[in-house]
C-alpha cells in the first residue's frame, strides 16, 4: 500500500465526502419525488434512483461540508430525515400548484355535472374528474416547457444556503398558511368564468321556470350546462399557459421562501 493510500486523513475525508453524498442523495429524493413526472408511479424505480444519485454526483462538488459531521447512526438518521424533510418541502410547492389547477376542475365539473364521471389520472393512478385530468396534464406539460424542472434544481443548490445542512428545518408555518390560501383562492379565479356563466344560466333558467311552469328544468339544464361549459372551458384551455406560467416561474422563489429564504 502506497504511502498516500495508508493516510488517515486521506480516509477520514472520503468518509466525509461519501456521507456528504448521502446527505445530499437524501435531499434530492425528497425533492423528485413530489416533482410531476419525475415522482410518479409511472417513472420506474430504477430511473427515478438513478436520476436522483446521477444528481448527488454533480452537485457534490459545489455543496460543502457541515460544520459538524454525524458520529453515530442515530444522528446520521435524524440529519437524513432532516434532509428529507427539506427535500419534500422545495417540492411540494410545485404539487400545490398543479393541486390547484386540479381543485379548479373540480369545481368546473361540479357545476357541469360532469362530478359523476371519474377517470384514472395517468400522473397520479387516482380518481379524477374530466376536466380536472386534462388541465391536470396541460399543467404538468408546462413543468417541462417553462423548464421549471431545472429551476428547481438551482432551487436545491440554493436551499443549502438557506437551509445549512445540520441546522435543522427552517419552516414558516405562517407563510406555509398563506401559500395554502393564494393558491386556492388561484384555483377559483380559474374555474371563476365557468362558475359564472353557468350562474347565469342557472339565473335564466330560474325565472324561466316561474314564468312558464310546463318548462322541462331538470331535462333542459343538463345539456345546457354542459354545452356552455364545454364551450367556455375551452376558452380557459387557451388561456391556461399564460396564466399559470407566472406561479411556474416564481415555484422556485416560493419553495426558498418557506424555508426562510
Amino acid at each position: 500500500m502506497t504511502p498516500t493510500l495508508s493516510n488517515p486523513g486521506i480516509w477520514a475525508f472520503t468518509g466525509a465526502k461519501a456521507a456528504l453524498w448521502v446527505l445530499l442523495l437524501t435531499r434530492i429524493t425528497g425533492l423528485l419525488a413530489t416533482l410531476p413526472i419525475l415522482g410518479s408511479e409511472q417513472m420506474p424505480m430504477q430511473l427515478r434512483a438513478a436520476l436522483a444519485a446521477l444528481l448527488a454526483t454533480v452537485l457534490l462538488p459545489v455543496i460543502h461540508l457541515p460544520a459538524s459531521m454525524p458520529t453515530g447512526l442515530v444522528d446520521l438518521v435524524g440529519l437524513m430525515a432532516s434532509e428529507l424533510a427539506i427535500g419534500l418541502l422545495l417540492g411540494t410547492v410545485v404539487a400545490w400548484i398543479l393541486e390547484a389547477v386540479a381543485f379548479a376542475g373540480s369545481i368546473m365539473d361540479t357545476q357541469m355535472g360532469f362530478s359523476f364521471v371519474q377517470i384514472l389520472d395517468p400522473a397520479t393512478s387516482q380518481s379524477t374528474s374530466i376536466s380536472g385530468s386534462l388541465m391536470m396534464q396541460m399543467a404538468t406539460l408546462m413543468v417541462f416547457v417553462t423548464g421549471l424542472h431545472h429551476q428547481m434544481i438551482l432551487a436545491l443548490v440554493d436551499s443549502y444556503r438557506v437551509a445549512p445542512m445540520g441546522q435543522g428545518i427552517p419552516f414558516q408555518a405562517v407563510g406555509f398558511v398563506v401559500l395554502i390560501g393564494q393558491l386556492l383562492a388561484k384555483g377559483f379565479q380559474l374555474a371563476f368564468p365557468v362558475v359564472a356563466v353557468l350562474f347565469m344560466l342557472d339565473l335564466t333558467l330560474g325565472i324561466s321556470g316561474k314564468f312558464m311552469p310546463q318548462l322541462q328544468l331538470l331535462q333542459l339544464s343538463f345539456p345546457l350546462k354542459i354545452a356552455f361549459g364545454t364551450i367556455i372551458l375551452g376558452f380557459v384551455l387557451r388561456e391556461l399557459g399564460p396564466w399559470l406560467t407566472p406561479l411556474l416561474e416564481a415555484a422556485p422563489r416560493l419553495s426558498l421562501k418557506l424555508l426562510g429564504g
